[in-house]
């Protein structure tokens, strides 16, 4: 099987056209191949393994197409990227749409019988099913008329999700605040800061992830905070905010025109929780469940507000703002647990962290990692890495890591699957995956170093890494993180709790900047452990207020609401108890409903369930257990989606998976 590395980028607006115009070419020219098989000719080898040769040779190219959108320093080439992910959609939506195409797959199964006393493997069969599922979800089974008007639809939606998506990374809001307005951030952070010329000694902030996060959540001047999370809150309010409506009203009208009541109903329908009532009832009872915990943390957030006013000499109006929440979040953890996230950090400075990540991760997956020169790389930070199973020397694949923000670049931390691995008697390509983060850039003066959060980040991050690299699918399709959407977190989530493990703290993840050899203190670690769960269910309630404002948006009719500024606002007040500034609408930066998790959000806590399950067997038999992450590598991380992911988990489990298992991981059990 070929082991190399097939990643390639175009290097100017004239090749990403040609290459464009040539891809949609090539692939038009090999599906007409496939419909012109005479029906009694059709087999599964001439019509489903050839599509998915095509579909092997497409997606390599669609991402050098398409993923420098994202990363590329150039915004030329990001701009060029994006029309051209939009022609690429419009044309993969023709594809998914034509009766031609989707008669031929139909009539290859009428003339093997559906391949009932066909000797398909079990995956062959899901192949089969997936790829007829695909064009239905499509309406083939629609008239003409109503196909041709959900193709409009799904092209204009698909448009306007890359408009929603570029105006998020090209936002170049800057506040300006003196030093004295940005008291309580810490030194590293502010030097860090790039300064603003025309006003004397004053900084700039940006929107961006590392230089907004620290204000809202260090600095003890409210005038500063409440701007910082205004500005943040109401991220590209005015670009984005009609293109949301917009796109919840199609979604809205294309679930009609399927059948469905919503889109909501629509999406559910394919996936592990099978109905939108299920959603709503999962959210529903882990409201009800969390909520008067909920009260109950906030009441002591606003105490402890009333508490630093008094011991400020400040004069406190009564109320508890959004503003306040994460600030006064951070200092309780300082007050009742004495973590300071400052001194924290000075113990995990990047390369001890990824260090610490590689072992963990290599010793448990039985898997080896070696960093090699980047074939095409997009930035001169970005490192490569190899890997290759540790027992047999099996090559696995190739993961990249671009780490730190830039202008244009994706704005938060995922992980992109560039090509898809598979293995099939003498056919196959190895997983090819890039881990996109923005941690703080590391300066002449002062290392990269990163809060706790950020770690737990790093590691959720690398485990979708490993789900992509540990693929032993036959069919691209299946491969890695290509499972249902409300299961893909779960091998992510799980690996989180790595991260609270007190010997791994110590002994893996941690080494001061300035002498690695000195761990976090062991009564440091004893109290990080200890506020694991410090306003845990305040915590999910923000994760269920975005889950309900996608589900509401697309689990009903639009017009039922004209302003989804005010719906934001007003679910934010109902479940997370705390209302966002008015004037501000973070739904307009909401990327997960414009980028893939439609009507989906749920899926992280959903998921939760999932993992928590997994790790009730690790905390059994010790969370370093090789055997038991060479099976969590073998039935889950390797099968992709090639099986329904209830049985892969309940494969791994023996059993159901509990929510009780959940509940337990944040004491509430």
């Amino acid at each position: 099987m070929d082991t190399t590395n097939k990643l390639f980028f175009p290097k100017s607006k004239e090749e990403f056209t040609k290459l464009s115009d040539e891809l949609i070419k090539t692939y038009d020219q090999g599906l007409q191949t496939i419909i012109d098989i005479p029906k009694e000719k059709k087999t599964f080898e001439n019509t489903f393994d050839a599509t998915e040769r095509l579909n092997v040779a497409y997606s390599i190219k669609y991402s050098a197409l398409t993923f420098p959108s994202s990363v590329n320093v150039d915004k030329e080439i990001r701009d060029i990227s994006n029309e051209v992910e939009s022609v690429l959609s419009k044309h993969s939506i023709e594809n998914s749409m034509r009766e031609d195409l989707y008669q031929a797959y139909v009539q290859c199964c009428q003339q093997n019988n559906d391949f009932k006393d066909s000797s398909l493997t079990e995956e062959q069969k899901r192949y089969v099913k997936k790829t007829l599922e695909g064009f239905e979800k499509n309406g083939l089974q629609l008239p003409k008329e109503k196909r041709d008007e959900l193709k409009a639809i799904k092209t204009e939606i698909s448009d306007l999700c890359i408009q929603f998506s570029k105006n998020l990374s090209e936002d170049k809001t800057k506040l300006s605040f003196s030093p004295d307005q940005l008291k309580g951030v810490p030194k590293d952070i502010v030097e860090s800061l790039e300064k603003d010329e025309s006003k004397e000694g004053n900084y700039f902030v940006s929107l961006k992830y590392p230089e907004i996060q620290p204000v809202i959540k260090y600095c003890s001047v409210p005038e500063t905070r409440k701007a910082a999370e205004f500005a943040n809150a109401s991220k590209c309010m005015k670009e984005n905010t009609p293109i949301l409506e917009k796109t919840m009203q199609l979604r809205y009208k294309a679930a009609q025109i399927l059948g469905y009541k919503d889109w909501a109903s629509f999406k559910s329908h394919y996936l592990m929780v099978q109905t939108n009532e299920n959603i709503q009832a999962f959210t529903k009872r882990m409201v009800d469940l969390l909520q008067p915990h909920g009260r109950i943390e906030f009441e002591k957030l606003k105490e402890l507000k009333k508490q630093d006013y008094l011991e400020k000499g400040l004069e406190h109006d009564g109320n508890f703002y959004s503003y306040d929440y994460v600030y006064y979040s951070n200092l309780m953890l300082v007050k009742d647990y004495q973590v300071d996230n400052n001194l924290v950090k000075e113990y995990f400075p990047m390369d001890v962290v990824f260090k610490g990540i590689f072992d963990i991760y290599q010793d448990l997956l039985s898997v080896k990692f070696t960093e090699e020169k980047p074939i095409e790389s997009w930035h001169e930070d970005v490192k490569m890495y190899s890997v290759s199973d540790s027992t047999d020397g099996r090559f696995m694949g190739y993961f990249y890591l671009d780490l730190f923000p830039r202008d244009g670049k994706y704005t938060h931390a995922a992980v992109w699957p560039l090509i898809e691995g598979f293995r099939r008697g003498n056919e196959g390509q190895v997983p090819v995956a890039s881990m996109v983060c923005n941690f703080t850039k590391p300066t002449a003066t002062a290392p990269s170093l990163l809060t706790h959060d950020e770690v737990v980040t790093a590691f959720h991050e690398f485990g979708h890494v490993m789900h992509n690299m540990s693929t032993k699918v036959s069919y691209s399709m299946f491969s890695g993180t290509s499972v249902e959407r409300d299961f893909v977190e779960c091998p992510s989530q799980l690996f989180e709790n790595w991260c609270w493990d007190k010997d791994i703290l110590v002994n893996k993840l941690s080494g001061h900047y300035k002498d690695n050899s000195k761990k976090l203190p062991g009564d440091l670690v004893d109290r990080m452990v200890a506020s694991k769960n410090l306003n845990i269910a305040l915590f999910y309630l923000r994760q269920l207020q975005y889950s309900t404002f996608d589900n509401t948006i697309h689990g009903s009719n639009p017009e039922n609401f004209v302003n989804t500024a005010d719906l934001f606002r007003q679910i934010q007040t109902n479940i997370f108890l705390n209302p966002n500034q008015k004037g501000t609408h973070p739904g307009a930066s909401f990327e997960h409903v414009m980028g893939g998790y439609d009507a989906q959000y749920y899926s992280y806590m959903f998921s939760e369930v999932f993992s928590a399950s997994i790790f009730e067997k690790f905390q059994e038999k010790g969370v370093m257990n090789k055997e038991l992450g060479k099976k969590l590598r073998d039935l889950v991380l390797a099968v992709g989606g090639s099986q329904d992911s209830n049985v892969t988990i309940r494969s791994f489990l023996g059993e159901a998976p509990k929510e009780s298992a959940f509940l337990k991981t944040i004491n509430l059990a």
